[in-house]
Order: structure tokens, then C-alpha cells, then sequence
């Protein structure tokens, strides 16, 4: 999603309505500008962190499936490699293409700077006792193996969830301030005797702000998730 469309678009509805509603074009400007960078600055860097994490554990999860999966059918740690991945996009490939030198085992522990979960650490583990003691690798990894498939429920889950809570989020503000807007009109001498009003300039600039802010409570909410070991400045 482009964040920055999204923020020129919604700038200049709350400068619309706060124009609509005040006839000040000084706190339109001001409000058109500060949710412009808000957008920028806060809201597109903090869903970007957010996007990073949910697609790298998407990632994370699938090559651990297919590695074990692999490697429980063919019980090569190279085939197994190569299946992991064949699934992967093209971000990983290029990782993994840059320390092609190493052998299986060494690639998965330095697969770990990038998979930062505490999930894929167990896996690298996991994969470290087969590989020294042998085994029923499916067995092994059993547990491994309902860990990340529930997170990645749990994931999935909360994509869901805030989808829902983003709409809902959209529709109650959009009639909120289409009400305003509306009462511009519907009591329009009523507005003229109090538009000059110092109280009341600042009294619809202040719900306008409110939105934003409340836009700002949506989007830390949306991104604050748990994935065991990955922290919020990681890369």
C-alpha cells in the first residue's frame, strides 16, 4: 500500500472539513501539512516495520515446513536446503546465495541474522541434534512444528482482525465528519454568529486533530504484535 497516497488523500479531507466547518484557510494549511507529515514520517515507517515482520515470519514459517518436510522424505540436509529455498522469495535468495560457500548446517546458523525469531532458533537447533545423533526428524521436530504453525494462526488471525478494526475505524470517522460538514449547512445562520468565534476556530481544528490522533492509536495497535525474539528496529 502506498501510505503516502493514502496520507494526500486523507490530508486534504480533514483540511476539506476543517475548511468546510471553520472557513480558515490558516488551519487548513496547518492541518493539511501536519497530517502530510504524519503520514510520512510516522504512519509509513511504522506500517513498513510492521509489513517487514509479518513477511519475514511468513518466510521464516514456510522454510522451516518445507526444510523438515524435506528432509524427513529424502534425509539429504542438501535436498532439504535446496526445498526450503525453492520457496522462498527473492529477498532470501539473495542471502542465501551470498554464503552459498557454506556447508547446510553453517548456512541455517547464519540464516539466523535474518530469520530473527526465537522459533528458528529452535529450528537451527532441532536440525543441529539430527544432524549429530540421527533420528525421526518429524518427531524431533514436533513440537517445533505446532510452535510456529500456531503463531502463524496467530498471525493470520490478527491480520484479520485489524483488517475488520481498520474498516470500522474508517466508517464511524467518515460519518463523524461528514456530520460536521453536514451542520455547516443545516445550521448555517447559527454558523454565522459563531464563526468569528476564537473558541470555536480552535474547538473544530481540535476534532480534526483528534482524528489524526486517533489514526495514530489505530496504527500503533495494528503493528503491535508479538513474534518471539524479533524487535521493532530490527532490518
Amino acid at each position: 500500500m502506498n501510505y503516502v497516497l493514502v496520507g494526500m488523500l486523507i490530508s486534504v479531507t480533514l483540511a476539506g472539513v476543517n475548511f468546510i466547518a471553520s472557513q480558515n484557510i490558516l488551519s487548513t494549511i496547518t492541518i493539511f501539512v501536519i497530517t502530510n507529515a504524519f503520514f510520512v514520517l510516522i504512519v509509513k515507517r511504522q506500517m513498513h516495520k510492521n509489513q517487514l515482520k509479518t513477511h519475514r515470519y511468513h518466510q521464516c514459517f514456510q522454510f522451516i515446513n518445507s526444510f523438515i518436510i524435506s528432509l524427513n522424505v529424502k534425509g539429504s540436509m542438501n535436498a532439504a536446503f535446496q526445498s526450503g529455498y525453492e520457496i522462498t522469495d527473492e529477498s532470501t535468495r539473495e542471502i542465501i546465495d551470498s554464503i552459498k560457500d557454506l556447508n547446510e548446517e553453517e548456512k541455517l546458523s547464519y540464516l539466523i541474522k535474518y530469520f530473527k525469531f526465537d522459533i528458528y532458533r529452535l529450528f537451527v537447533d532441532t536440525i543441529k541434534l539430527w544432524n549429530e545423533e540421527g533420528g525421526d526428524i518429524l518427531k524431533m521436530s514436533e513440537y517445533l512444528i505446532n510452535q510456529a504453525r500456531l503463531k502463524e494462526q496467530y498471525l493470520l488471525n490478527c491480520e484479520t482482525i485489524h483488517r475488520q478494526k481498520t474498516i470500522e475505524f474508517v466508517v464511524l470517522w467518515s460519518i463523524s465528519l461528514a456530520i460536521l460538514g453536514i451542520l455547516r449547512f443545516a445550521l448555517s445562520q447559527f454558523f454565522n454568529k459563531i464563526s468569528g468565534s476564537l473558541f470555536y476556530q480552535i474547538s473544530v481544528s481540535t476534532i480534526v486533530l483528534f482524528t489524526l490522533f486517533s489514526i495514530y492509536i489505530l496504527v500503533m495497535r495494528v503493528s503491535n504484535f508479538d513474534l518471539e525474539g524479533w524487535k521493532d528496529d530490527e532490518k
